[in-house]
């Protein structure tokens, strides 16, 4: 193989894909999990999935300031095992993380890490399938689908309420 892949989550899947573009190239993806297919289908039932064998069950460290009523002061923190990554066990929810963290990262001595920086490997790696908002910030092309595939009323009153903060 040319590249080996350690897991198969979101990443791992957008970077085999991304790699596998040069026809050349012997891709293998390794995951530790399983591949389940129903996870996908169905968000919201992905609690079961949680402290499941598709689950590597880890807890952050003992915290001074938060998680006073939790035990040992540890929050629980999902990780997915199984193709799909963390995603397929955490409601398929797709975040970037902090701008003003890229930033940090960037004026700490970490050239290429700020958010401008990255922004254009987010896009690239997108294919964002909501119509209502603002692709400055998200693309239609990549290989990654971004999507709510069935919206209410509920839905489209949060989602515009979140656009507008």
């Amino acid at each position: 193989y040319d590249f080996i892949i350690v897991g198969g989550g979101t990443a791992g899947s957008v970077l085999a894909a991304r790699l596998s573009e040069t026809s050349s190239w012997n891709i293998l993806v390794i995951e530790a999990g399983m591949n389940n297919v129903i996870v996908n289908h169905f968000p919201a039932i992905t609690t079961k999935y949680q402290g499941s064998r598709m689950d590597w069950h880890y807890e952050t460290e003992p915290q001074q300031n938060c998680c006073n009523g939790l035990k040992d002061k540890k929050l629980y923190w999902p990780a997915g095992k199984v193709l799909g990554g963390t995603s397929e066990i955490n409601y398929m929810v797709y975040t970037r993380g902090n701008k003003d963290d890229y930033d940090l990262w960037a004026s700490q001595g970490n050239p290429g890490w700020s958010y401008d920086e990255v922004l254009p490997y987010f896009l690239k790696s997108e294919k964002y399938r909501f119509s209502k908002f603002n692709y400055k910030y998200h693309n239609k092309g990549g290989v990654m689908s971004i999507e709510i595939p069935y919206t209410t009323n509920v839905t489209d009153a949060f989602l515009n309420g979140a656009n507008e903060l």
